[in-house]
């Protein structure tokens, strides 16, 4: 039970209704257009005199790169690759030397409409009086001027806003051309102010290359040298002749050593073996001697196959053999005596230029201090020179590239005259403002029906409350009191079916609603008139009851049904009087029972046991008790008297009370475990009505009406 309770709780609190804002908005919708038609009619003459305004853009393209049309380097070069490039130039275009020159080249300080000069008037030309009308020229132009870089391109455009649009396209050309020919005169000035310095300094080059060059001369004759190949270059030419005849030398010395020492080293060997070694056998004796004595060898060796070895011609033979062998020996003996004599004069020849190179090395390097001082001042004079022949060549590309100088941004699309005025759009203005009123008119609705969180029909109840709709009794316009309502519900069957279609509901309800407790939020809502109504009803074909236990208001069901001053249940609850004696026969099946004269609180009688008792004794006598109870905000009495009843019925008058304060109401009601059958809508607009019941009740006094037959 406490978990349903909670759910049904969580249901209320996040029950969202989208629909009601719809159905608003449809039955407003006549509204709605008739304010957008009144804001329109109201904005058309107001806009059909405003002024039309012309705007007119010229786009500016900023320089990536200086032009190549000539060959020689500007001044003024840049870098458009740097952090913030474009952004400074922008903001060039922005400074007010630009604007002010601008202003100069269109002579708007010559204009009324820009300079606040009137027509006519007699003020001095005075220089004083000139700026100040350029100065209210320019801030007039800058109310109506814009800048507007476009992102990621070098491009910015340049508009301006004005009544005339031959005059909105002049000014936006004129600032823009003014800000080209800015950078155009600040190249030119640059330029020309680099020439002079350079020259300036041209001329003090002059007179130091003069007085270095003399410098040089002077150092030349103190030291007493030459500048053959450089200061240096005389002796260096000598160093290095001694050094290639040393090193030639010194070849022929090891070559000769070589020689001599292979001999020296051979000396002891066979004649072959000696006369075979390479340094010895190229040499033309040696060969000849060579041939010789192969010759008398081969003639030996010929004769020894005829001869025996004592015989005269071997004798003779192998003499001729020994005899050039012996020639042999000697011309060795000269050939080593020749190669010794050969490596002493090599060997003379050496240490004779080795000498030489000892020379002149001392010279050089006694000239290596002189020479550094020369070359300090020949470094000093030739980096003077450079200085001046680049000052030189930069002088004269200065003098030639002076005269066209190019800008650092082109006006890349000019400004033309606008067709059509910018603004306002009148259309379209119209259109917005008819619009806006729409717009806030149907605001209004949403936040109306927003705020308004009362319930007005069954489906609210079904969607705001979750309680189980019973029915729906209409406002009858011109009735008075609720006496007057009972008669006109009762005495038409139509009207009647009302109340019939609420007691049918409760009939179908599968639960065993003996006991009936009917209460509403507020006092004065219908709860006192669904009771009577619906205890008629089921005195029909049952025994009912019609208990009245409101004790906290006087014009109640005792006030009409009971005399004044009865006694009721009050009386019964203290045991004053027993239940015969006081119920009141209304009709043949239906009984009353007054609230009688309570002298203690009713939260005191409601809660002693003796209302149990009396409640079973007339269940025991009835089919059907109906108990009209005080409304929920007056006491707690419905909440004590629920633990006695089968279930209790809301009354809830038509846009009276918001749906929270409902919700918190029933969540107190269900906290104690009370059975809430469901709720009925009383005092509903004709145009909220829902049910069958109530929309052939309204046709029936609209035919009445038509008819001229109606009662009310």
């Amino acid at each position: 039970m406490k978990l349903s309770i909670v759910e049904n709780g969580k249901n209320r609190e996040s029950s969202i209704d989208f629909s009601r804002f719809a159905k608003e908005l449809k039955k407003n919708s006549w509204k709605i257009l008739l304010a957008g038609v009144i804001a329109g009619a109201i904005a058309y003459p107001l806009i059909s005199m405003m002024t039309s305004k012309y705007v007119s853009t010229a786009t500016v393209l900023v320089k990536a790169q200086p032009d190549n049309i000539s060959p020689f380097p500007q001044v003024e070069g840049y870098d458009s690759t740097r952090n913030g490039y474009y952004e400074t130039q922008y903001a060039l275009m922005q400074s007010r030397i630009v604007l002010a020159q601008a202003v100069r080249n269109l002579k708007l300080d010559e204009n009324p409409d820009f300079n606040g000069v009137k027509p006519g008037s007699n003020q001095a030309n005075t220089p004083e009086n000139q700026q100040q009308r350029v100065d209210r020229a320019l801030k007039t132009m800058l109310k109506n001027l814009t800048f507007n870089p476009v992102r990621t391109t070098h491009l910015a455009s340049i508009s301006y806003e004005s009544a005339s649009p031959q005059l909105a396209a002049e000014i936006a050309n004129g600032v823009a051309q003014a800000f080209i020919n800015y950078t155009v005169e600040q190249k030119r000035q640059n330029t020309l102010k680099a020439r002079e310095s350079n020259q300036q300094k041209m001329d003090e080059l002059q007179k130091q290359i003069t007085e270095q060059k003399l410098a040089i001369d002077a150092y030349l004759k103190k030291e007493g040298l030459l500048t053959f190949r450089g200061v240096d270059g005389f002796e260096t030419e000598q160093l290095g002749i001694v050094t290639n005849r040393l090193a030639d030398a010194t070849q022929r010395r090891i070559a000769a050593a070589s020689l001599y020492n292979e001999v020296r080293q051979n000396a002891g060997k066979s004649l072959e073996n000696v006369i075979s070694l390479p340094a010895i056998s190229s040499h033309a004796q040696i060969q000849d001697l060579r041939i010789a004595l192969i010759q008398a060898k081969r003639t030996l060796y010929e004769l020894r196959k005829s001869y025996g070895p004592k015989h005269a011609k071997i004798q003779e033979a192998q003499a001729q053999v020994q005899a050039i062998q012996d020639q042999t020996y000697l011309v060795l003996g000269e050939l080593e005596s020749g190669l010794r004599q050969q490596y002493q004069a090599a060997l003379t020849d050496e240490n004779s230029y080795q000498q030489q190179l000892d020379q002149q090395k001392e010279i050089f390097q006694k000239i290596a201090s002189k020479r550094d001082g020369y070359n300090g001042l020949k470094l000093a004079l030739d980096k003077t020179e450079d200085m001046y022949k680049a000052l030189y060549q930069r002088t004269q590309e200065q003098s030639l590239s002076g005269s066209y100088a190019d800008a650092d941004a082109v006006l890349y699309d000019p400004a033309v005259p606008a067709d059509r005025p910018a603004k306002p759009n009148k259309s379209l203005l119209l259109i917005m403002v008819v619009m806006l009123a729409l717009a806030f008119f149907v605001m209004y609705i949403i936040v109306k029906t927003a705020m308004d969180s009362t319930i007005n029909n069954l489906s609210q109840v079904k969607k705001r409350l979750k309680l189980e709709p019973l029915g729906e009794i209409r406002r009858y316009p011109g009735v008075a009191n609720r006496a007057q309502i009972s008669d006109v519900i009762a005495n038409n069957p139509l009207n009647a079916d009302i109340i019939h279609s609420i007691r049918t509901r409760i009939m179908l309800d599968n639960r065993q609603l003996q006991t009936i407790a009917i209460t509403s939020a507020e006092h004065g809502e219908g709860r006192t008139l669904l009771a009577n109504l619906l205890a008629n009803s089921f005195s029909f074909d049952q025994k009912t009851l019609l208990l009245d236990l409101d004790f906290f208001n006087n014009d109640g069901l005792s006030s009409e049904l009971a005399k004044p001053g009865a006694a009721g249940v009050a009386e019964i609850l203290r045991g004053e009087a027993t239940l015969e004696n006081l119920s009141v026969k209304v009709n043949e099946n239906l009984d009353f029972l007054a609230r009688g004269n309570a002298k203690v609180s009713s939260l005191l009688m409601l809660s002693s046991e003796n209302l149990e008792h009396l409640m079973r004794e007339l269940r025991s006598r009835y089919q059907r008790i109906i108990i009209d109870v005080a409304a929920l905000n007056q006491s707690q009495d419905s909440q004590l008297i629920g633990r006695v009843t089968d279930g209790l019925i809301l009354v809830l008058k038509a846009g009276a009370s918001p749906a929270d304060n409902l919700t918190q109401m029933l969540d107190k009601i269900e906290s104690n475990q009370s059975v809430i059958i469901g709720a009925v809508i009383n005092q509903v607009v004709d145009k909220n009505l829902e049910t069958k019941e109530g929309l052939r009740s309204l046709n029936l006094q609209t035919s009445e009406l038509m008819n001229g037959t109606s009662h009310l």
